[in-house]
């Protein structure tokens, strides 16, 4: 057997056992008890352009509809509006995260005066 034959094999039998690791043993939450998930990248994923991947993943059914009083204390205050992209609140009316959606919420009522996830920047 020559050398470069051998070098061959010995690639072979190392790419064939790290392949044959199990799958929690490649999870670095294994030892906790957490459950590991493996994403893998879809077809519609990878043709994404880059508009497309930016924008919200919020596109189904938002939680909330404009002109509906959300209940006090349910959902978080988004205080870092320019973080987001989001123009500086005023007038008595705050920025809300519902579920993945951003809303301008009145804050003395609590109803939905309009949704704004669309104008949020892409770290949102």
């Amino acid at each position: 057997m020559s050398l470069s034959t051998q070098v061959a094999a010995v690639a072979l039998a190392a790419a064939v056992s790290f392949l044959s690791v199990p799958a929690w043993a490649a999870c670095s939450t294994a030892t906790t008890g957490a459950r590991c998930i493996r994403v893998t990248p879809s077809v519609t994923t990878a043709a994404a352009t880059p508009e497309t991947a930016m924008t919200s993943s919020s596109a189904a059914t938002p939680l909330v509809d404009v002109g509906q009083v959300v209940s006090r204390g349910e959902y978080s205050i988004i205080l870092n509006a320019d973080y987001y992209g989001l123009p500086p609140v005023s007038d008595g009316w705050v920025y809300m995260r519902v579920g993945q959606d951003a809303f301008r919420v009145d804050w003395r009522t609590h109803q939905v005066l309009e949704r704004v996830t669309d104008r949020a920047s892409a770290n949102f």
